[in-house]
């Protein structure tokens, strides 16, 4: 029997969220020689999630919701997640999972508090903003994805001095499912295909805990289930989430090492003339961020 932990279906659309350069020839100069414009992602926060025999990268963010962070780590490193169905899909919304009860019965993980928004401490945690929504809220960008906050100046005055902000659920996005308590996710997580950002979506309602770096297509290539079901699909239909790994596991010369553009940095401020956004489903509509993958050669 599928537990409910279901996500409300509000109206919105999107495109991607992360562009991706796959790195397969030889380098003169890579982004590990460019720090100023490339972040490199920590493998111990980078989990590889395999799907139909392809690839999706997560970054985990542990400064955005560390409870969740820590027991996603602990049920991947388990083996908990192997093997456990997309159970329900819906087309332009999102693809959900991580019910590990369907796949390992004995395998039992506790609530989470909800983690749906963070302090944010600007001195620290840099935000490369695009515009304020009329309510007064910035959006921008943080290590390449798209948040939406308190301004620097409202924490400077406060105290603590820190702002509260959230993760936009934008396309690529992962985030956790949850029954109608607030602080009730366990282990069962969805993958947006499609933005479902501002007062009529997901924000600050469930908690964002990372983002695709790589594999939104593959997100969106999960079987879906049919309207008339709410996307849930029959016992033994669904795809499988095949295998999940905390990439700092896999030994060295299977590391993927992947770059993100630093919207910071002074490439990507180039750029803020041509970004400016008011609307957080406007913001996920703008052009994808960068990021390269750069693997050990065979």
């Amino acid at each position: 029997m599928i537990r409910p932990r279901l996500i409300a279906v509000a109206v919105a659309t999107s495109l991607t969220i992360a562009g991706v350069a796959a790195a397969g020839a030889a380098w003169a100069a890579g982004p590990g020689d460019d720090p100023a414009n490339w972040r490199k992602v920590d493998p111990e926060n980078l989990m590889q999630l395999s799907v139909n025999g392809k690839e999706i990268l997560v970054e985990l963010r542990p400064d955005v919701a560390p409870a969740h962070i820590a027991q996603i780590k602990k049920v991947a490193r388990a083996g908990d997640f192997d093997l456990v169905p997309f159970h329900r899909v819906i087309n332009d919304f999102m693809a959900q999972g991580g019910d590990v009860e369907l796949a390992h019965p004995k395998a039992r993980y506790p609530n989470l508090k909800a983690e749906f928004t963070w302090g944010r401490d600007p001195a620290k945690q840099k935000v490369t903003w695009l515009g304020m929504t009329p309510e007064g809220d910035k959006i921008g960008y943080f290590d390449g994805f798209l948040v939406q906050g308190q301004s620097d100046e409202l924490a400077a005055i406060s105290y603590p001095a820190v702002a509260k902000t959230w993760m936009l659920h934008c396309a690529g996005v992962t985030s956790m499912a949850r029954a109608d308590d607030p602080n009730s996710a366990d282990t069962q997580f969805f993958l947006m295909r499609q933005a479902r950002t501002g007062p009529t979506g997901l924000d600050q309602k469930y908690t964002p805990w990372g983002w695709a770096v790589t594999g939104l297509d593959v997100i969106r290539s999960i079987k879906q289930g049919k309207d008339e079901e709410n996307g849930v699909l029959p016992k033994g239909a669904a795809d499988l989430l095949t295998k999940a790994v905390i990439v700092a596991d896999l030994p060295a010369a299977k590391q993927p090492a992947v770059y993100v553009r630093r919207t910071e940095g002074p490439e990507f401020a180039k750029k803020l003339p041509e970004l400016a956004v008011t609307d957080p489903n406007e913001a996920c509509y703008l052009p994808p961020v960068e990021v390269i993958v750069e693997r050990a050669q065979p």
